[in-house]
Formats: C-alpha cells, sequence, structure tokens
C-alpha cells in the first residue's frame, strides 16, 4: 500500500474504533480538531484526480501520459481503455500489469477503484456477474494498486443502476442492499480493503440519513463512502444547499474516502450532472468541509470530456482561494 493511501487508512481506522453514538449530530469543529488554517489544510490534504473514463477513448500509453500532462496525481480507474481492458470476471493479470506499471511509470497513484455495479439488479443473472467482479477486485487489490473499491448502491429499475423505482424507498429493498453490501464487506475485511459507496438519491442509499444507517448497521472500518455531494440534491434541495451540505458531513462525513468533483443544476427530471464549473455548487463550502476532516483525500473530476479538463480542473483549483 503506497504511502499516501496508508496514511489516509491508518487514520481512518483510528477514527473508526470511536462507536458512531445512533443518529447523534457530529458538530462541525470536532472534525478540525484545533486546526483553523481550512484553506491550507484543504492545499495540503487535497489531491486531485480523474476519473479513467474521461480518457477511454484513448489507447492506454496516451491516456496515461494525457492524465499527468493535464496535471493530475491520481486516478480512479475502471482499468477499460481503447487498446486494452481488465475484467475481474476473467482476469487477466498480465494486462492487469501493463496498466498499473503504466501508472506507475507516469507517476499517478491508483486512488480507487471503479467497480460500479446494481447492487440490488432485479436481473439476478446480471447481478451475479457484477458481484463476481467486484468480489474479483476486493480479494485481489494488492495486485492492482488500490485497497479503495468503488460501487454505487443500485435501483430496482430494470434498465439502468442509476434510474428511479418506486421499490427503492422501501424497507425491504434497503435490508435487501444491506445484505449484499454486507457480504462484500466480510470480503473486503479479511483482505484489508475498503467497500467505498456512493449514494445518489435515485438509488436505494438515496439520502444522508439511510446513509448514515448503513454505516450504523455496518460498523467497520472496510466500508467507506464515496463523496459526491451533488449526488444527494433534489430540484427543490438547491436553495437549502448550504445547511444540506453540512448536515451531509455531520452525519456521514468521517467515512469518506474518496470525493468526487462534478456540479449540478436543476432541470425536469432532477438535477443534471455537468462538470465542475457548470453548475450551482457551493464549491468553497464543500471544499471546507472536506478540509474540516483533517485527512488526505483524493478529489476525482468525472463527467466531462478530455477538451473540458484543463477549464474544469483550473476551476476547481480556484475554489481553494475562495475557502474562507
Amino acid at each position: 500500500m503506497d504511502h499516501f493511501h496508508l496514511r489516509l487508512r491508518s487514520q481512518w481506522t483510528r477514527r473508526e474504533s470511536l462507536k458512531v453514538l445512533g443518529a447523534t449530530v457530529v458538530s462541525l469543529p470536532l472534525f478540525a480538531a484545533q486546526r483553523t488554517d481550512l484553506k491550507s489544510i484543504a492545499k495540503q490534504n487535497l489531491k486531485l484526480a480523474v476519473i479513467s473514463t474521461v480518457y477511454k477513448q484513448y489507447p492506454l500509453e496516451t491516456a496515461v501520459r494525457k492524465i499527468k500532462e493535464d496535471g493530475f496525481s491520481g486516478v480512479v480507474s475502471d482499468f477499460i481503455f481503447a487498446d486494452v481492458k481488465f475484467d475481474g470476471l476473467s482476469p487477466d493479470w498480465e494486462i492487469a500489469g501493463k496498466i498499473t506499471s503504466c501508472f506507475e511509470r507516469n507517476g499517478l497513484k491508483l486512488a480507487g477503484i471503479a467497480a460500479y455495479y446494481n447492487v440490488v439488479d432485479p436481473d439476478n443473472e446480471r447481478r451475479i456477474k457484477g458481484e463476481k467482479r467486484i468480489r474479483c477486485y476486493i480479494e485481489n487489490w494488492k495486485r492492482l494498486g488500490s485497497p479503495i473499491i468503488c460501487t454505487g448502491s443500485g435501483s430496482f429499475n430494470r434498465e439502468s443502476e442509476w434510474s428511479e423505482s418506486p421499490e427503492n424507498e422501501t424497507e425491504a429493498a434497503y435490508l435487501e442492499c444491506r445484505s449484499r453490501i454486507q457480504d462484500l464487506v466480510t470480503i473486503a475485511q479479511k483482505t484489508g480493503a475498503v467497500l467505498a459507496i456512493e449514494a445518489y438519491w435515485k438509488n436505494v442509499i438515496n439520502s444522508a440519513i439511510r446513509n448514515q444507517r448503513l454505516f450504523n448497521d455496518i460498523d467497520s472500518p472496510a466500508l467507506g463512502l464515496v463523496m459526491d455531494p451533488c449526488n444527494y440534491f433534489r430540484n427543490q434541495d438547491l436553495p437549502k444547499m448550504r445547511p444540506l451540505l453540512e448536515e451531509i458531513f455531520r452525519l456521514v462525513g468521517k467515512k469518506i474516502v474518496l470525493a468526487h468533483a462534478k456540479d449540478l443544476k436543476a432541470s425536469p427530471n432532477g438535477p443534471d450532472l455537468p462538470a465542475a464549473g457548470l453548475g450551482a455548487l457551493d464549491y468553497p463550502l464543500f471544499l471546507k468541509l472536506l478540509a474540516s476532516l483533517d485527512k488526505p483525500l483524493y478529489l476525482a473530476l468525472e463527467h466531462l470530456g478530455p477538451e473540458d479538463v484543463p477549464r474544469a480542473r483550473k476551476y476547481v483549483l480556484e475554489q481553494f482561494e475562495r475557502i474562507t
């Protein structure tokens, strides 16, 4: 495990030894302890990464070179490029080594492994394949380069894991989702991996409160959070952004092991999720809240094409200067 991930995991594990006290709200100053210069803390602890799918149309060597030239120190990857692909359903470790060695030669840390699948997929055959794939990543993360294995919580929508279903809101849906996640966490506990769940308002884990419940029910350092604040907001929530952002971090902030950088803006079917700087997310507050956790984290840009990377990266870096 590299130094950055080792520091992240050790700090996080120490904090996890303190039990979550039910649904108690933790005040923000607790995260930052006695450190008050949050702008400096943010610049020290938050490192920029990018989701590798932004460059998926390029061959491996070209993609990785572009990622490095675009100014990133880390990458969250699904191991799929135009000329090579690693698939946990039929793992080719020679290909895996080719990809990870390319990251290493170019000085890029693997900030996380994107192993997303529909945890509660009503199509059992498809769900079983997803489970097999993510188990491969959890069991073999040391060969792949990052202990952080990312997935969403899924939806009972048969067409898309990122689309709504009335069933998602039910208690039965939550219990099924929790059971499947518990099975994966049990494996992660044995291998030293961290299963990182990304919440989304159209999924089963669709709110900070349900997110917190999951962490209370599965109280393990092997279960973490991909923090994407845009995913928690519905249209009607946008005017209440500041108090809701603060509430999200109070409820689940200490479980964050990776963060996403994109944006959100109102649309008829719920917020659109464009690239950073093209919406309404309060970035200075978001970065301040991340800094208040006082631990190293990667912040990974997503939902953009390679041509928009310079603008989006510049925008995010500018927001660090606006932290108060």
